[in-house]
């Protein structure tokens, strides 16, 4: 599996990409996390004055919140699956 969040810098502009195409780009806690670390990025570089957030595949931008793996883990009906789903945004 691939990056969930994929950041490119061309010239000036920031691309981000919401890489989960197969859930139509819904964010995960590891996509959350990993979009709060690229922001600081963007936020960091003087060089970039733009952002622009896309989505992988054909069927959505983003679907929103990944409801079947946040609730559990917000609920603690489950404990989180790796570090990702433990650390907090940001």
């Amino acid at each position: 599996m691939g990056e969930v969040v994929n950041f490119e810098r061309c010239g000036h502009v920031a691309v981000i990409t919401l890489n989960r195409p197969e859930a139509r780009n819904a964010i995960s806690p590891e996509m959350l996390v990993r979009l709060a670390d690229t922001w600081t990025q963007v936020r960091d570089d003087p060089e970039i004055r733009v952002a622009v957030v896309t989505g992988a595949g054909d069927k959505a931008f983003c679907s929103g919140a990944d409801l079947g793996r946040f609730i559990p883990l917000m609920s603690r009906a489950r404990p989180p699956e790796d570090e990702i789903g433990s650390a907090p945004a940001g």
